[in-house]
């Protein structure tokens, strides 16, 4: 499965680029998920977040992650590509018999300060104006929904099934823990602009420590 120039809305139905083709039991408990940038946008945030069988979104995990300003990949040279780890805790949940996906977005921007990611709207030109250019990187021609949107947006997936209490359809849209400093009590969900942080040895620096402690590894 490529990930690199998945634009199109969610791995799944609407891009026709699912997941790695095997899934993943998870227990509830810290899981250190790890992923790579293919192709560095500057200061592009990402976000893991849990979609469901229909690739619609279930719950924000984590938002607002930095971007790594050191990120160098070299474009179809997978060794070269700059990987994230991040550890997560998944609480005592179910997925009874369906398979969710566990994503990772990052977003860009069209030189606006801000941009709204809006996951109906996913890739567009950059601006409503059909007479206005396409913004360079632009997934292609179609006009935003609204003005200032995150026009185009990278998505990378893999299924999972979470072995636990609680049906996914009761999980609150905004999953993010109280002490990840970048939760929506400090950042506003959906609404993302030049995000970047200090990373070491593939870490973002400055966490509670249970972020950036080795656990069992989810790679996407």
């Amino acid at each position: 499965f490529d990930n690199t120039g998945n634009k199109y809305a969610a791995c799944g139905p609407q891009s026709g680029k699912w997941g790695f083709g095997t899934v993943t039991a998870l227990k509830p408990g810290w899981t250190t998920f790890t992923w790579e940038e293919s192709i560095s946008h500057n200061a592009s945030p990402f976000r893991i977040s849990i979609l469901d069988e229909n690739e619609k979104l279930v719950t924000v995990l984590l938002d607002h992650i930095p971007h790594n300003q050191d990120s160098a990949p070299i474009a179809n040279v997978e060794k070269t590509y700059t990987p994230y780890k991040m550890s997560i805790r998944y609480e005592v949940r179910q997925v009874h018999s369906s398979v969710p996906d566990v994503m990772t977005d990052k977003t860009v921007n069209c030189g606006t300060p801000t941009c709204y990611y809006n996951p109906d709207d996913a890739a567009c030109k950059g601006s409503t104006d059909p007479d206005a250019p396409t913004c360079a990187g632009a997934p292609n021609d179609n006009v935003c929904v609204q003005e200032d949107e995150c026009f185009s947006n990278y998505h990378s997936c893999t299924d999972v099934i979470i072995q636990g209490s609680t049906p996914y359809t009761e999980f609150p849209q905004d999953s993010q823990p109280a002490d990840w400093p970048y939760n929506s009590a400090h950042m506003k969900m959906q609404y993302y602009g030049a995000e970047t942080g200090p990373w070491s040895d593939n870490w973002l620096q400055g966490l509670p420590s249970n972020y950036t402690t080795n656990y069992d590894v989810l790679s996407c």
